[in-house]
C-alpha cells in the first residue's frame, strides 16, 4: 500500500508482507483477506492497527510473533522483531531470574550488546519491586512478573517492537519502564495491535484502519486514523480493559478441524 511505503525508496523495510492473506472468522477457516497484503513497514515507523475485528487482531498479532501460519503468502522481516511486549518470551516459570536473563542473552546477543539500557539499571528496577536474580519466576507475585516479563522485554534493542496487551505497560507500576522504552524505540520501528487509546496516543505516529477481511480502509497520521475509524467502522468489540496477552495452542491454528475454543471477543 503507498501510503505505508517511502516514495524515495531510502529507508529500510523491517517487514515485508507478500501476498500475505489470515484467517479472519473464528468460525469459518475459509473466510480469509479479502485482498493479500503486499507492503512494507519501513523502519521507524510506529503503527496502530484499528479494526473492529478482535479475532483478526489476535490472528495478525500471533502471525508477527511465529505463532500462527499465514494462510497464503508469508511475513518477511529485515531485522530482528522481538516477542510480543510484555509476554514471557518463552520462559519456562522454573527458571530463576538470572538464568533466564542468560538464556535470553544468548538468543539475543546483539540486541542486548546495542541495548541502550544498562544491566545495572535493569537489575535496579527490579530490586526496587523485590525481584532478585536467584528468585524462581513462578515464585513472583502477578505484579512482579507482570513488571519482570516486560522489562525483559524493554531492556534488548529490537529492530520491531509488537504491541498485543499493553494493559500493565500503561499502569502505573510501569511508568519507570515506559521510559527505558521510549530510549530504545528511538529509530527503531513499532507494531500494535493493542486497543488501548492511550498507548496509541503515547507511543504511535500512524494508524492502519482494517476491515473485518483484512482490507486496508484507511492509512495515515494517527488522529486522522482515529478519527476517520470512529466515522466510518463500527464500534469495538473490545474495549481497552478487555485486551489479552497472546496464548500459545492450537486454537491459534488456521485448521477446520479444530475447535477454536474464542469467546465473543476473540480470545482464548
Amino acid at each position: 500500500m503507498a501510503v505505508v511505503v517511502d516514495a524515495t525508496g531510502l529507508a529500510t523495510p523491517v517487514l515485508t508482507f507478500r501476498n500475505l492473506s489470515l484467517r479472519c472468522d473464528k468460525s469459518n477457516p475459509q473466510i480469509t483477506f479479502q485482498t493479500p497484503w503486499n507492503w512494507e513497514l519501513l523502519q521507524a515507523r510506529r503503527i496502530a492497527v484499528i479494526t473492529n475485528s478482535a479475532f483478526l487482531r489476535y490472528q495478525l498479532s500471533s502471525a508477527l510473533a511465529g505463532l500462527v501460519p499465514p494462510v497464503s503468502g508469508e511475513i518477511v522481516s529485515d531485522g530482528v522483531i522481538g516477542w510480543p511486549v510484555g509476554g514471557e518470551g518463552g520462559l519456562d516459570s522454573k527458571l530463576r531470574i538470572s538464568h533466564a536473563l542468560s538464556f535470553l542473552s544468548t538468543v539475543y546477543s546483539d540486541c542486548l550488546e546495542k541495548s541502550r539500557v544498562g544491566l545495572d539499571e535493569f537489575w535496579g528496577l527490579l530490586s526496587e519491586k523485590e525481584i532478585y536474580p536467584s528468585v524462581i519466576i513462578k515464585e513472583l507475585s502477578k505484579e512482579q512478573k507482570d513488571f519482570f516479563f516486560l522489562a525483559l522485554s524493554v531492556l534488548f534493542s529490537f529492530d520491531c517492537y509488537l504491541f498485543s496487551s499493553t494493559r500493565f505497560l500503561m499502569s502505573r507500576p510501569a511508568k519507570p519502564l515506559r521510559s527505558l522504552l521510549w530510549r530504545q524505540l528511538e529509530g527503531k520501528s513499532l507494531f500494535a495491535t493493542s486497543t488501548n487509546s492511550r498507548f496509541q496516543r503515547e507511543f504511535c505516529t500512524e494508524g492502519l484502519v482494517l476491515g473485518s477481511l483484512g482490507q486496508i480502509l484507511f492509512a495515515g497520521g494517527l488522529s486522522e486514523s482515529i478519527q476517520w475509524a470512529d466515522q466510518y467502522l463500527e464500534a469495538s468489540d473490545v474495549s481497552d480493559s478487555d485486551e489479552e496477552p497472546l496464548v500459545i495452542g492450537q486454537n491459534l491454528l488456521n485448521l477446520e478441524s479444530i475447535d477454536d475454543g474464542f469467546d465473543d471477543d476473540g480470545f482464548a
